[in-house]
């Protein structure tokens, strides 16, 4: 743009300054200024285009740079994500073993208890079906040996019975203990 006004300025200068002089003269250094001014003209213009050039340039490698950039943080955010996800899973994966795991535990436990409980409670009621059998076994032979003594075999039947009846309250009582007891040492 400066150069267009230099050559402009010169021109003006020249035909201003030939103006004085013959006319041949004049038009070699009209030629000569046209020539310089086109000179002039075409150098600007060579210098725009390489000046445009540079800055279109300089804008598409700052894009390029940016664009690599952004591509750069979008990668290490997704795999930071993608790591924060693992972890993630990999927690829920380990609660859900542990929660299983505890589960048969305790499921384990509560079956142990059971069977135990069960024997136990099979164990009382073969004790007491025993004493009943043993006690309805002793009177049937009392009855038996003792047809002509009746006040004595009734008395000794009252007391055996008393006493079986005792003895089947005794179990009876020691197999809702011991029940408790299991199911107390089950609950802890």
């Amino acid at each position: 743009m400066k150069k267009s006004v230099l050559a402009a300025l010169v021109l003006g200068t020249s035909l201003a300054v030939t103006g004085c002089f013959d006319k041949q003269e004049t038009a070699q250094k009209v030629d000569a200024s046209k020539d310089a001014a086109a000179n002039a003209a075409a150098q600007v213009k060579d210098a725009a285009k390489e000046a445009a050039a540079d800055v279109k340039n300089a804008v598409i490698k700052a894009k390029d740079a940016a664009a690599d950039k952004a591509a750069e943080m979008k990668d290490a955010a997704a795999d930071k994500m993608e790591a924060a996800k693992k972890s993630a899973s990999e927690a829920k994966d380990a609660v859900v073993d542990k929660a299983v795991e505890m589960k048969d535990a305790a499921a384990n436990k509560m079956a142990d208890a059971k069977e135990a409980m069960s024997s136990k409670m099979e164990a009382a009621k073969n004790s007491a079906s025993e004493t009943k059998d043993a006690v309805v076994d002793k009177v049937a032979e009392m009855k038996d040996a003792a047809a002509g003594k009746m006040a004595e075999a009734k008395d000794a039947m009252s007391s055996k019975m008393e006493a079986a009846k005792n003895s089947a309250s005794e179990a009876k009582d020691a197999a809702v203990n011991k029940a408790a007891e299991v199911k107390e040492a089950v609950t802890k």
